[in-house]
């Protein structure tokens, strides 16, 4: 399994969603990636903290009775006391940080062989010489298809999203696209691509 795949497996790992077989592929995989181990033990930890934040519990004058007791306020002591009231928003920033040193060190740490993400591999054309992807004329495409490290040339029809990362995506006259498609060329546009499907992935899940 590719990088890509594995970080979205040890999003699942962590949701409690993975099988034992899966679990076997994800610890086999980190104990020989660095980047992978890294990964998951920084969103480890960042869920260890908003785990611990949550059973912060005080008494309702608690936040009064200490500021009555301190000297006026600097602007030192108006940050701290505004990460006191608000820890969840405090542990959603801290988990922000490390997802994006995460996201960024992934960026620079990359294979640079096209690699190709689809539920319907066999009815592609992959030129790897060229590093193009192509989705043949009269062709459909279930699901989204992402390519990294090369172009895509759809001709035919993709039924889901269509993403190039460190490509461009190119869409015949004749084609259809259902969703998206995205060329994905600079370190932001990548760290915005996975915030979005880790929002995406939340979202079925929040009330």
């Amino acid at each position: 399994m590719e990088c890509r795949e594995m970080i979205c497996l040890i999003h699942e790992y962590l949701d409690g969603d993975t099988d034992e077989l899966d679990n076997q592929h994800l610890q086999a995989h980190i104990r020989t990636c660095a980047g992978c181990r890294q990964h998951m033990h920084e969103l480890q930890r960042a869920i260890a903290f908003v785990q611990s934040a949550s059973h912060i519990h005080v008494s309702p004058d608690f936040t009064a009775r200490v500021l009555a007791q301190l000297p006026a306020p600097t602007k030192a002591n108006l940050i701290s006391s505004w990460l006191r009231n608000h820890p969840f928003l405090t542990a959603a920033a801290v988990f922000l940080f490390l997802m994006t040193g995460s996201l960024c060190a992934s960026w620079f740490d990359r294979d640079n062989t096209l690699q190709v993400s689809s539920a319907n591999m066999d009815k592609l054309k992959i030129d790897r010489q060229r590093n193009v992807v192509v989705v043949p004329a009269g062709t459909s495409i279930d699901g989204d298809l992402v390519v990294r490290n090369g172009n895509v040339d759809v001709q035919g029809q993709v039924k889901g999203n269509v993403v190039a990362i460190e490509g461009k995506v190119f869409v015949a006259s004749t084609a259809q696209v259902v969703g998206n498609t995205e060329s994905i060329e600079a370190i932001f546009d990548w760290i915005w691509y996975e915030v979005k499907n880790i929002g995406n992935d939340l979202l079925p899940i929040l009330p």
